[in-house]
């Protein structure tokens, strides 16, 4: 028998069970720097708090917690949760500056707009003569002339 094989009702599938292990990791990571203490139920919470498309069982929370304790127990494992770690850093860091360059980016062509807007109500005929945008019968194709 297969060390991965489990009897039929008692486990669920594996790529469930991986991104509820990777929640259970987030969840008693968050309540771990909260200095939370970090059980089936907390992490429950934190299921509910944070929009997970599913919601696991507490058994499966259960599982979760047992995978990774295994995870933080070996060495191999526990580096790449360290490295996992800082990636989920550094993509927090990524999205929070992307959403300031969006902004920035939303303010600098409301800017743009306002100042074309500006330049072209003070448009000026080829001799000098002010408000060609604005002045009355002005004529287009005369305005296209050098």
């Amino acid at each position: 028998m297969m060390s991965t094989h489990h009897p039929p009702g008692t486990t669920f599938a594996p790529d469930f069970a991986f991104q509820v292990a990777l929640g259970v990791l987030e969840a008693s990571d968050a309540l771990a720097a909260r200095r939370r203490p970090i059980t089936p139920q907390a992490i429950a919470r934190q299921f509910r708090a944070h929009l997970f498309l599913t919601r696991p069982t507490l058994a499966q929370i259960k599982h979760g917690l047992t995978q990774v304790q295994c995870w933080h127990n070996q060495m191999l494992t526990r580096d790449l949760l360290h490295h996992r770690s800082q990636l989920v850093t550094f993509g927090a860091q990524l999205q929070a500056q992307r959403r300031l360059l969006d902004e920035d980016q939303f303010y600098l062509d409301k800017m743009l707009r306002e100042t074309d807007v500006l330049l072209h109500n003070t448009l000026t005929a080829p001799h000098g003569t002010p408000g060609l945008a604005t002045a009355p019968g002005a004529d287009p194709a005369g305005a296209r002339e050098t």
